[in-house]
């Protein structure tokens, strides 16, 4: 069955009207997304395409107050593509034992430091990148022999080919699925073996912006997960702290 539009002056009432109901009961206190989940669930929305009529494609994103929990961005596996370089060049040349028969490579990468393992992020303005780089140097002692490991499979030199994104096809990716949002702030709190919410305030985040993006990658607040192991890849993820999340849009409108 069609679900039927609705104006954003008639998503922020609804929204309004979850607001003024207090606390809420979570319908699935165990999954991390279990605000969103709820709240879809009050306002009728079987998923968070908002079926708003009158704009471009919108989502609601959920923020539970005190949590430093991340929030998934995009899934890009990066270029070359053609080398499929996580399956090909980081898992069997850098990776390191998991399950049983089985190499992990398992890393979550910032531009403002170089992972334990000696992996990082660096943005590239003039060539409009971000780049993966391995630095041996900055691997810990306490993986002396995984990185003896490493020096005997492809050596200590830096990554061959180099794992980049390109500005312009993030930025497509992360405005197809973020370009317009509400961000759901709430309160949660745990009684009687159950978990409760309660909507504390609301922002409609409109445009989100490519220099933003980029400057949040620079200053550590965005990161890239890789997670993939021998026979399967997870897929490799852009994510942000949720409450910066409406720090990468140009506007961001208080509406409840």
């Amino acid at each position: 069955m069609a679900m039927r539009l609705v104006t954003k002056d008639q998503m922020i009432e609804r929204l309004r009207e979850v607001k003024n109901r207090g606390w809420v009961k979570s319908l699935n206190p165990l999954n991390p997304g279990a605000i969103g989940n709820t709240i879809d669930a009050l306002l009728g929305f079987p998923e968070s395409n908002l079926p708003i009529a009158d704009t471009a494609q919108w989502e609601l994103k959920s923020h539970r107050l005190g949590s430093s929990s991340l929030l998934t961005l995009l899934s890009m596996e990066p270029e070359p593509r053609n080398e499929r370089v996580v399956p090909r060049v980081l898992l069997p040349g850098y990776g390191w034992p998991g399950r049983p028969g089985q190499l992990s490579f398992r890393q979550t990468l910032r531009a403002t430091a170089a992972s334990d393992r000696g992996f990082g992020l660096a943005v590239d303005l003039e060539c409009q990148k971000v780049l993966v780089y391995f630095d041996s140097s900055r691997v810990h002692s306490r993986h002396a022999d995984w990185l003896r490991s490493v020096a005997q499979r492809v050596g200590l030199g830096p990554l061959r080919p180099q794992p980049y994104w390109d500005f312009r096809p993030l930025f497509l990716k992360a405005s197809t699925k973020m370009l317009n949002s509400f961000h759901v702030e709430a309160e949660a709190k745990k009684e009687g073996g159950s978990e409760y919410f309660a909507v504390r305030r609301v922002l409609m985040l409109e445009g989100f912006d490519i220099d933003k993006f980029v400057a949040s990658i620079q200053q550590g607040d965005a990161l890239v997960d890789f997670d993939a192991r021998t026979g399967k890849n997870h897929g490799t993820k852009f994510r942000v702290r949720q409450n910066l999340t409406p720090a990468l849009y140009r506007y961001a409108e208080p509406v409840l």
